[in-house]
């Protein structure tokens, strides 16, 4: 059996985050290498983390990027199970790293994204497994998006707090939009919208509302008569809430977002085009 020396257990502990006793029985194993030691505790974290991927990770942070030239964006979410967790500095700069990353590769989807390398060699896969046998809960890479454009711009939004974001392209790129396309990326985020204009909703969503609505009229007893007009109603408020050029405008509730576009518009003479957006908020479904 190797002699453990107690500068190497220090290390040990301090690059994984492990237990004392863990950390003597994987020296022991590996025979005093540190580096073999490693693996033997990543591998033995392993175990504990399948048994924590079942607990719901509802708490993290939101990350962001915008490029010099607003031509390229990026919002990247990391989950936890506490707030505690996602106030540290590992899970912060974790977090910070996996954006780098995006950065640099500009990934496809998640399963891209995992497998890429971090400067210390770790896949990004490996790196959120080693923080959860550190921490001792469930961290999950959630969802990241990419915006990039030739004839536009990109803002985005992170509300104070960094658990709710949202990131918008505007057309074209021009500086007199700027302070507009923060309204709306402020809009989006506050707002929930889930699509630009009416004809952006999908199908099977109207379809979804009016079938609610219709089954909502008939269990109130309402004559048959009047339920196309009820549903019609509904349907019309549902659009004015979860559209975004149809909402009210969050600086001025007297006009709507297209208002407000027609307004700045005119200003500018400058037509507008907001071509897509992301909304992430940390913990939704």
């Amino acid at each position: 059996m190797a002699d453990i020396k107690p500068e190497v257990l220090r290390e040990l502990r301090e690059r994984t985050g492990a237990g004392l006793m863990d950390c003597k029985k994987a020296l022991i194993e590996a025979d005093g290498d540190i580096e073999k030691a490693v693996e033997i505790l990543r591998k033995m974290g392993l175990a504990k983390i399948e048994k924590k991927l079942t607990k719901e990770a509802r708490q993290g942070l939101i990350a962001s990027y915008l490029s010099d030239d607003r031509k390229f964006g990026v919002l990247v979410e990391l989950n936890c199970e506490t707030d505690f967790v996602s106030a540290t500095d590992e899970f912060k700069t974790l977090l910070n790293e996996i954006l780098e990353v995006i950065k640099e590769y500009k990934p496809k989807d998640l399963e891209e994204l995992k497998s890429l390398k971090l400067k210390n060699g770790d896949s990004v896969d490996e790196a959120v497994k080693l923080l959860i046998s550190k921490v001792g809960e469930n961290i999950v890479l959630r969802r990241f998006s990419i915006f990039q454009t030739d004839d536009g711009f990109i803002e985005i939004y992170v509300h104070p707090g960094s658990m709710l974001a949202s990131m918008v392209e505007i057309k074209p790129k021009d500086e007199k939009l700027y302070q507009f396309a923060k309204d709306i990326a402020m809009q989006i985020a506050a707002m929930n919208p889930i699509a630009i204009s009416e004809n952006d909703v999908p199908q099977d969503i109207i379809e979804r509302e009016k079938n609610i609505y219709r089954e909502q009229a008939i269990s109130e007893g309402k004559p048959e008569k009047v339920i196309d007009r009820i549903v019609e109603g509904k349907l019309k408020a549902f659009l004015s809430e979860r559209v975004l050029l149809n909402q009210q405008f969050i600086k001025d509730n007297t006009k709507t977002v297209l208002e407000y576009k027609k307004e700045i518009e005119n200003q500018t003479n400058i037509p507008i085009t907001i071509s897509r957006f992301v909304r992430f908020k940390v913990g939704e479904e």
